[in-house]
């Protein structure tokens, strides 16, 4: 079904009201971020928020693109699917994850479908709002895990008419990426991947790991920042309410997010453009998916999937390896796993490659399935 965004007057009054009566906390005379996300910081932000940043410019900008709605497995799924013009365009899966959205790749789009270079890969882009997020709306059943998720997307694409496509994620939607490979190695043709986390292969590998390869493996998971993971794992519904509640709650957990993992040198908003990032959380407010958005994380640990090693995919894969990206594992355990058949080393960005280093990873994706169509 044809789908445009348009979100009611009343629920944008009702935030700038919210933003307009923050009740704020007190912080100790002295600190910044010792402690989490700094007042002065989140008082300059918020401010912005309620006074400047225009949301219906923003939802102008994403119906720019052919976007629908459809209902797999009980659950609606939103997403955009534009067309390039070219007959041998690919078929390409973009996905994100948390705190991410279809926001993230909308200046993916005109270069993908439309690229100037007629020797240059065009593709059909497809971006689903994963189930729980944004245009998805709240989940309306659990157990939706990331399995499921990526047996919903095979349906999706299949009901699109793409018998072959490839997939391109980062966060939680590389893992979906590679269920799909897994479920449906038939149908896909390659995964870019800029996020690939992989366990160790073996008892004695962490042992193994030179000081860098540690903190690039260990680093974030041991760190004060991961906490969050632990309390979307754990208590979901008890943050919930939370974040639902409050605005400039929401905005301090997902500030704390882009700080921690984007490539910055103290602003995150140099790595990240400012409006992007206020019409990625923007979403998740007016589409009442703050909460249901978490429960991903409870579903995929009740699953028994944080800690499920699948075989190794000979689907061709490209990874994309940024240089602040969270967690990185060593090339020689990825080797194991998958059928790597490009890695490049990226010179700058973070988790969120495509807000921070859109052309870059633009580059990558064409060059690796240019490789696959020779």
């Amino acid at each position: 079904m044809p789908f445009k965004a348009h979100i009611p007057d009343e629920v944008l009054a009702d935030l700038r009201r919210r933003l307009g009566q923050v009740k704020w906390p007190d912080q100790l005379p002295g600190t910044t971020w010792e402690h989490g996300a700094d007042i002065g910081t989140m008082r300059k932000l918020a401010d912005y928020w309620e006074k400047k940043y225009d949301w219906r410019a923003q939802e102008a900008r994403i119906n720019r693109f052919a976007q629908f709605t459809t209902e797999i497995d009980g659950q609606r799924i939103h997403f955009i699917h534009q067309r390039s013009a070219r007959a041998d365009a690919i078929p390409l899966l973009l996905l994100h994850g948390w705190p991410g959205s279809i926001v993230e790749f909308l200046a993916l789009i005109e270069p993908l479908t439309n690229p100037k270079d007629s020797h240059t890969p065009a593709f059909n882009v497809i971006i689903p709002s994963l189930p729980g997020f944004g245009f998805s709306g709240p989940t309306r059943s659990p157990g939706w895990d990331t399995r499921r998720m990526a047996k919903a997307f095979v349906v999706l694409m299949d009901r699109l008419g793409y018998s072959r496509y490839g997939i391109q994620g980062g966060d939680w939607g590389s893992f979906i990426a590679r269920r799909m490979a897994f479920q449906a190695p038939q149908r896909v043709i390659g995964l870019h991947l800029n996020f690939l986390p992989v366990p160790p292969p073996t008892p004695e590998a962490l042992a193994q790991l030179s000081d860098e390869e540690r903190r690039r493996f260990s680093g974030f998971q041991e760190g004060e920042d991961f906490a969050y993971f632990k309390l979307h794992e754990d208590r979901p519904q008890t943050v919930a309410y939370a974040l639902t509640d409050s605005p400039v709650g929401w905005l301090a957990w997902t500030v704390n997010e882009f700080r921690a993992v984007s490539d910055h040198s103290g602003d995150f908003l140099t790595a990240v453009d400012r409006d992007s990032f206020f019409t990625n959380i923007t979403l998740y407010w007016v589409t009442g998916t703050v909460g249901s958005s978490l429960r991903i994380y409870r579903e995929e640990k009740l699953a028994g999937l944080n800690s499920d090693s699948m075989p190794r995919i000979e689907t061709p894969v490209a990874y994309a390896d940024f240089p602040k990206e969270a967690i990185a594992s060593p090339y020689r355990w990825i080797d194991k796993a998958y059928n790597i058949i490009q890695r490049t080393e990226m010179p700058k960005g973070g988790h969120f490659a495509a807000l921070e280093q859109p052309d870059l990873l633009i580059r990558d994706i064409r060059t690796f399935f240019a490789k696959l169509k020779r």
